[in-house]
């Protein structure tokens, strides 16, 4: 991935965004991520059959991290091998491309951040960010030259911030998580009335330090105010859709959170409809029940990764 020329943040005081810029460079123990964990996105990130399999077995066989739980994944009941894969090879071709993208983030990220730092339960925070990623591939699929994997990558790294709060506000993210769980009220709002900024500041430091894409760096900043982004706004905008659909169907941040999605009068649907005219013919009740499906993958899947979901 290459670094992007970013522009100024137009919602933040300089002192803010400076503030959470330092924080996030000089934490003593500033999350680093596997060599092989951004040219691994890179490959997985692009349409599926460009996507040079000898690759990406090559870079995964690199980290021992990520080789072991593709081989443990791959083993488990979910996808009922007879005799579990003994290569790395043999464990990419098991779970595909996709599940191998999702088990090199959630490796990566539990490596450069462990678990007791984390401000909200791990396993709730990866449950939402795949059921996000699962939807965005979902919904792009009824938009038109929309492409699926950056869909799906976009949803599984939109909350970010999340990590970056955790380790550069660790207090101030604590209150945050506090109000929302008592308050029923979203994390990102209780996030600016307790800190004044959201995981949404954050996660683009900390993607601006890693450098990540601008299109991904967009929508991690601005999924909660699509209408706020620049030349990726239909790509934030259907994950801020796919972020909102899934809250209200179980797939949240382990809270009850008092919120009523109406996808017609949210703003991002007419910023969807302005590049998608196809959009006008979805069926929005069968394509929302649709979702149920995936909520119960999501659940296999992180029951494989982490073992069972708590009820």
């Amino acid at each position: 991935m290459t670094l992007e020329n970013h522009e100024a943040w137009p919602t933040m005081t300089t002192t803010v965004t400076d503030k959470i810029r330092d924080r996030i460079e000089r934490i003593v123990t500033t999350p680093s991520i596997p060599a092989v964990f951004l040219p691994l996105v890179d490959l997985l990130s692009g349409p599926a059959e460009e996507a040079n399999l000898d690759e990406v077995v090559r870079l995964v066989s690199y980290d021992n991290a990520i080789a072991a739980q593709c081989l443990r994944v791959a083993s488990s009941p979910l996808f009922g091998m007879v005799k579990p894969p003994k290569s790395i090879a043999a464990a990419v071709m098991t779970l595909g491309l996709q599940r191998v993208e999702t088990i090199v983030l959630t490796s990566c990220m539990g490596e450069a951040f462990s678990r007791e730092k984390w401000g909200i339960d791990p396993v709730a925070f990866w449950r939402h960010s795949l059921g996000c990623a699962m939807v965005s591939r979902k919904f792009s699929e009824k938009l038109a030259g929309v492409d699926g994997e950056r869909a799906y990558m976009a949803g599984l790294l939109h909350d970010l911030g999340f990590l970056a709060s955790s380790m550069a506000f660790p207090e101030e993210f604590a209150v945050a998580v506090e109000r929302a769980c008592r308050e029923q009220i979203p994390l990102h709002e209780a996030e600016q009335a307790t800190m004044g900024f959201t995981h949404c500041e954050t996660g683009r430091a900390l993607a601006e330090k890693w450098h990540l894409a601008k299109d991904i760096l967009d929508v991690i900043a601005h999924h909660h105010a699509p209408t706020q982004a620049g030349s990726a706004g239909s790509l934030v905008a259907l994950v801020h859709l796919s972020d909102e659909l899934c809250r209200v169907r179980g797939l949240d941040y382990g809270y009850y959170e008092r919120h009523k999605v109406d996808l017609i009068s949210d703003p991002a649907w007419s910023i969807l409809l302005q590049d998608h005219r196809d959009l006008e013919g979805v069926d929005l009740a069968r394509f929302t029940f649709e979702l149920d499906e995936s909520a119960a993958k999501v659940g296999e899947m992180v029951s494989a990764i982490f073992g069972p979901v708590a009820a």
